[in-house]
């Protein structure tokens, strides 16, 4: 069977008067649920104001979430929070930051490469006039190997505090302990 679409699901347990009081409204509107749900949410995104994490021609120092979320979303995971990473902890949260300073920092050259990381914001460039500060470039292919072990390391540091090991440094530890 083919796949028809590239949505996904949700799942979330909500007031039982907010589920009544959609299952009505999709009633009385003649639409589905979930159409209802998306608007919603997209909605909620673009009404919630965040600090600009971007340089703009228009000198907005406010954006709407949504906004944001527009010029770093790829359906490429790895990518998609490493833009977010790259944004700063108030847009990523601290561990998605935490890995993309790992691969972004200039501590170390190993995740450098060609590829950039943010491009033209999906076109939000041009139309908006926004742009990333400093462009990162990188290896994306390492950087999609490695994600996973990144992602780990950053709980390691968490979790192992005042033992600070450098990246290089973690994945030599993490291999002998396989051994």
């Amino acid at each position: 069977m083919a796949n028809r679409s590239k949505k996904v699901v949700m799942s979330a347990r909500v007031d039982p008067y907010l589920k009544a009081g959609i299952e009505l409204l999709a009633a009385s509107q003649r639409v589905k649920i979930v159409k209802l749900m998306e608007e919603f949410l997209e909605w909620g995104l673009e009404t919630t104001q965040v600090e600009n994490p971007f340089d703009s021609s228009k000198k907005m120092p406010r954006i709407s979430f949504l906004a944001v979320l527009e010029a770093i979303w790829t359906d490429d995971d790895v990518l998609f929070q490493l833009r977010a990473g790259a944004l700063g902890g108030r847009i990523s949260g601290d561990d998605i930051f935490n890995a993309a300073f790992v691969v972004l920092s200039h501590e170390t050259a190993y995740f450098e490469g060609d590829f950039d990381v943010f491009g033209d914001l999906n076109g939000l460039t041009a139309r908006m006039g926004l742009k990333v500060p400093v462009p990162f470039m990188v290896n994306i292919e390492l950087v999609r190997e490695e994600w996973e072990t990144i992602k780990a390391y950053v709980q390691f540091l968490a979790q192992n505090k005042p033992f600070q090991p450098s990246y290089e440094e973690y994945k030599t530890i993490m291999a002998k302990s396989v051994k």
